[in-house]
């Protein structure tokens, strides 16, 4: 019988698909696609498509990481399905794109909001950064899950809070981005559309990051797909209200074409 001393379950899974789907892009895409994509209708829109992608791709993955069963996602795949060569050849894209530069974005951009403290942080502290927290994950299975857990719940708690704060908190005196017309019918044709919905596309980038590490999931068959497909309905519930609050605190005048 396999051992589940060195297996993580599927609250952890979440945490994973979670903290690595909600990042910088949800809180700096709508002032780009406010530009041309003003109707509320339509930037929800948007975000339900991307939604929608990330979970067809998180029950494709839920399937393949549930017969394959080992660690590597994208590597495994290929290679056991196609040739042992896409699998090298999508390693190498990963380590060099995929994860390395979303990681340093990532710090990058923790450095430039703790500038907001009126103290300069440079790239050495996002490089810092990186190192530490690679440090962290590198003792033991339940050593990372432990730091991983408690890092997403205070992203989450944040997310949360925030959220409830935007709903329930009146309308500011400056107006709003709400617009509920038929304006979206018209909207929707607009190759600005289009070009929206890569930004939210990757915005829900990470969906998949639970398959990479199936092998340490205890009862993978049944918790993989939970992990990516609640993880994936969790944040497209999150991006619709956080987009919601950004439009209903703002006029478009105050968040077209700017980073929040």
């Amino acid at each position: 019988m396999e051992s589940t001393s060195h297996h993580i379950g599927w609250k952890t899974a979440v945490a994973i698909v979670v903290s690595n789907m909600i990042g910088t892009g949800i809180f700096t895409t709508l002032g780009f696609q406010l530009v041309d994509v003003t109707n509320t209708y339509s930037i929800f829109l948007l975000w339900i498509i991307g939604g929608i992608l990330a979970l067809f791709g998180a029950f494709c993955y839920a399937e393949l990481g549930s017969h394959f069963k080992g660690n590597g996602g994208d590597f495994i795949y290929l290679k056991e399905t196609y040739h042992p060569l896409l699998g090298y050849l999508v390693s190498w894209i990963s380590l060099i794109i995929g994860f390395s530069s979303p990681v340093a974005l990532a710090a990058l951009a923790m450095s430039k909001y703790l500038s907001a403290f009126n103290y300069s942080f440079g790239n050495g502290f996002a490089i810092g950064m990186i190192f530490l927290v690679a440090l962290f994950l590198s003792f033991s299975l339940k050593a990372s899950s432990r730091f991983h857990n408690f890092f997403t719940f205070i992203k989450i708690a944040f997310i949360i809070v925030l959220i409830i704060l935007g709903v329930t908190l009146s309308e500011p005196e400056i107006g709003n981005s709400l617009k509920f017309d038929n304006s979206w019918q018209n909207e929707i044709m607009l190759p600005a559309f289009a070009t929206s919905l890569v930004f939210v596309t990757y915005s829900y980038t990470g969906w998949n990051s639970a398959s990479y590490i199936a092998g340490e999931i205890k009862d993978v068959q049944k918790n993989l797909p939970k992990s990516l497909i609640v993880g994936t309905v969790f944040v497209t519930v999150c991006y619709l209200l956080i987009n919601f609050i950004m439009l209903k605190h703002a006029p478009v005048s105050q968040l077209a074409g700017k980073k929040m």
